[in-house]
């Protein structure tokens, strides 16, 4: 099983973030039940795709550990708004909210494992970016399939409400490897 300490060494990692930073992030997520809570005793404690997903925005917004509650339920609850090109099953096709949709994401990553780490050149190949903008929040993901880019966007719209503007960027790297992680527990 995907065990919280796994979870979060791998987020650690593939983030660049001391794990000393994701495991006091970790510990507030859990407090709030934003992931999963620990078994007593010897039992083992399967995570989630929300709860990577959960852990992802706050390690990606590089929370004070004390505010990683409030962004991931901010940036979590961000409302799918567009799509573009658009698609059937529209805004939502990811999920309804950008939480849902990153979870989503984690888990078809690791399930397209041969069409992520395809060359650029080949046929279904696909990549992923994730943007998460501040202060106003808002959130994208960028979905390539055959060369055509689809972007899923969270949240407001992109008025100004000042000049300051703020974007944290991962990749389908990050997702691949928290995604496998994953589902290599369930898979257990």
């Amino acid at each position: 099983m995907a065990s919280p300490k796994e979870l979060i060494e791998t987020v650690s990692k593939t983030m660049g973030v001391p794990v000393e930073t994701v495991t006091v992030i970790d510990r507030w997520l859990a407090d709030a039940g934003l992931r999963t809570r620990a078994l007593r005793g010897r039992g083992n404690t399967s995570m989630t795709y929300q709860d990577a997903a959960n852990l992802i925005i706050a390690t990606a917004l590089d929370a004070n550990p004390k505010d990683a509650v409030r962004l991931v339920n901010e940036y979590g609850r961000l409302p799918a708004t567009h799509v573009h090109p658009a698609i059937d099953g529209g805004a939502a096709f990811l999920g309804a909210t950008f939480g849902k949709a990153l979870a989503e994401m984690i888990d078809t990553v690791a399930v397209e494992r041969d069409a992520f780490s395809a060359p650029a050149e080949s046929p279904g190949h696909m990549s992923a970016d994730v943007l998460l903008f501040g202060p106003r929040q808002r959130a994208e993901i960028i979905l390539r399939r055959n060369n055509i880019d689809y972007t899923f966007s969270f949240g407001a719209g992109r008025e100004a409400l000042g000049d300051l503007r703020r974007c944290v960027q991962f990749s389908q790297v990050t997702l691949g490897f928290v995604g496998e992680v994953i589902a290599d527990g369930l898979a257990k």
